[in-house]
């Protein structure tokens, strides 16, 4: 990479992080943890790289529980103690997967779920049509369901 490609790029970044919304940077960062662990589950014999992966997620959901927390976050309470409680158990998951007693597809299920939300809700506010599906509720009530049937 010569320095005037380089220079370009930083342009660029710079430009798309000031014109992309916060959704926006959600939905490529779970889109990009989740390809990492679908990668490492296909590698099956690569522990290291789903070691990688999944502790990857994991700070990706303590980074959301953390903005979450934040009192200045705009989502509604309801929503935000959801989201918090689905963060929670993507924290104990992540140590059932490492610990190999239980494998990586629901944390892709769930990430790929609240991606559904995200570019849903980006349609809504470009289109301004019908608010969103509950997500968060949509993936506590089938990890609860997960819960159930594995206990």
């Amino acid at each position: 990479m010569t320095m005037r490609s380089a220079a370009g790029y930083g342009a660029y970044s710079h430009v798309q992080n000031r014109t992309e919304d916060s959704r926006s940077v959600e939905y490529r960062l779970l889109a990009q943890v989740t390809a990492a662990m679908l990668a490492a589950r296909d590698s099956a014999k690569d522990f290291p790289k789903l070691v990688d992966a999944v502790l990857w997620n994991r700070s990706v959901w303590a980074a959301f529980r953390d903005d979450l927390a934040h009192p200045q976050n705009g989502l509604p309470e309801d929503l935000k103690a959801r989201l918090i409680s689905l963060s929670l158990w993507v924290d104990r998951e992540s140590f059932a997967v490492l610990g190999k007693t239980t494998d990586i597809d629901t944390l892709v299920e769930v990430n790929r779920m609240i991606m559904e939300g995200l570019a849903a809700s980006q349609r809504t506010t470009t289109e301004a049509v019908a608010p969103p599906p509950n997500v968060a509720a949509d993936a506590s009530a089938r990890i609860h369901q997960l819960g159930s049937t594995t206990a």
